[in-house]
């Protein structure tokens, strides 16, 4: 299953598991203050937000995270706010002062730390569904987002798409099943992702048509590239209800130029698929801005 969507699913575990944490740190609040026995520098240290359980995970978010750091910078400042007013609170009891104020700036603080993890939760949930949920792999949405951002420096890295579809998807279904073709699919986009590399992504762009987005400095490059999937997905099996399965797959590989919309590239990418179909399938079909268009296949 894709790195980032499973990054997704232990990133809202972990939020939630915190979460619940903090929580229960506020009970620890309560118990501390009637009985003042122990202590417990997660509420009466200077660092305390460092300190409490979900100040080590979001410590530990901050370390790995660099896209969401926004979110996860703003959650820390407000779980900063909320130890920081806590300790007023500790300090006026101490005092055995009346400290209305603090208990005004301790419920604010607590409101906005909340508002900002379901900020940052509703931001994960809608990440989430731009995955697909059968083989993990990011959706057409993700691609369109990213385009204009990879299509920018395209020239100089060797940028180009693969469409690819499988072949005869639909007896696979005929015959086996559904759950048998879903198992092909699941298994398709694991052959993918383990063989793209780190600069690389492959996308499910819609029922058994992929995408994969590959690096090379010319044709030949990315040819031998698509090449190597076609062959890699060939040789693989895919094993289910009792059934060994073996697929082969068309594809269209086009360079992506600076400035082009991605559906032109898709438009050209998807010309050379459908040339590659009707042509006896289980091939790659190299196709240029010109729309000249040749089997590369070996």
């Amino acid at each position: 299953m894709n790195r980032k969507f499973r990054e997704i699913d232990a990133t809202l575990r972990g939020l939630n598991y915190s979460t619940d944490a903090h929580f229960k740190w506020l009970v620890t609040i309560l118990r501390f203050v009637a009985n003042r026995d122990v202590e417990l520098p997660e509420i009466t240290h200077d660092d305390a937000h460092h300190r409490c359980e979900f100040g080590l995970w979001l410590n530990n978010q901050l370390q790995d995270e660099q896209n969401d750091s926004h979110y996860l910078l703003d959650i820390s400042a407000k779980h900063h706010q909320v130890h920081q007013t806590c300790r007023q609170i500790m300090a006026s009891i101490e005092r055995q002062e009346e400290c209305p104020a603090s208990y005004d700036a301790f419920e604010v603080a607590l409101l906005a730390f909340t508002e900002s993890l379901s900020h940052y939760k509703a931001h994960l949930l809608q990440l989430r569904t731009s995955y697909d949920a059968l083989t993990g792999l990011p959706l057409r949405r993700i691609l369109d987002e990213s385009f204009d951002r990879l299509n920018a420096g395209a020239e100089e890295r060797g940028l180009y798409l693969l469409l690819l579809d499988i072949d005869h998807f639909k007896k696979v279904n005929d015959n086996y099943g559904h759950l048998t073709g879903d198992a092909v699919l699941r298994s398709l986009a694991l052959h993918l992702e383990d063989n793209v590399r780190r600069s690389e992504s492959a996308y499910r762009y819609g029922g058994e048509e992929f995408i994969i987005l590959l690096r090379a400095n010319n044709d030949r490059e990315a040819a031998a590239a698509a090449e190597r999937l076609r062959h890699i997905i060939a040789d693989a099996e895919t094993i289910f209800g009792g059934h060994t399965i073996r697929i082969t797959f068309t594809s269209g590989l086009t360079r992506v130029h600076r400035g082009e919309p991605l559906r032109e590239v898709l438009e050209r990418a998807d010309m050379a698929l459908y040339r590659g179909k009707h042509g006896g399938r289980n091939c790659t079909m190299l196709i240029n801005r010109n729309l000249d268009c040749i089997n590369v296949s070996t």
